[in-house]
């Protein structure tokens, strides 16, 4: 099977989504990112982690599978805080028709929301929020 790597694109389309989203902005502001190079003011949205694998439709359609990953991260009020940050990413990117910059989304599904505290700074939640995707060129 041959595919088409779209991660790249679908990463920059949820970024710009959770971005724009009154839901996400209200509870982070414009604190989402692709990756994060210094201490962000909590709480924050961290898009980084990506798994694709090939994906080929009947009639030579190529693209990807992508499960993509969302990191919210809360300070304060443990999982108080971050279950409604989470829920709010469901909200925004769960069968959302995301724009591509390259390409076109298929389907974009909710797959599990995960809160865990975090060893490496005390009273910090991070909650893990995945999604599965086919995107095709």
């Amino acid at each position: 099977m041959s595919g088409r790597d779209l991660s790249g694109p679908l990463r920059r389309a949820v970024v710009a989504t959770l971005q724009a989203d009154p839901g996400v902005a209200a509870q982070v502001g414009t604190r989402v990112y692709g990756y994060v190079s210094t201490a962000p003011a909590y709480p924050f949205l961290r898009c980084t982690t990506v798994i694709a694998s090939p994906w080929e439709a009947t009639g030579g359609v190529r693209g990807s599978l992508v499960r993509l990953q969302v990191d919210a991260f809360t300070k304060g009020y443990g999982r108080a805080s971050a279950e409604p940050l989470a829920a709010a990413v469901v909200a925004a990117l769960d069968e959302a028709e995301l724009a591509l910059p390259e390409g076109f989304l298929l389907s974009l599904q909710w797959r599990q929301t995960r809160m865990l505290d975090d060893p490496a700074e005390q009273g910090v939640t991070h909650g893990v929020i995945e999604f599965e995707s086919i995107a095709a060129a």
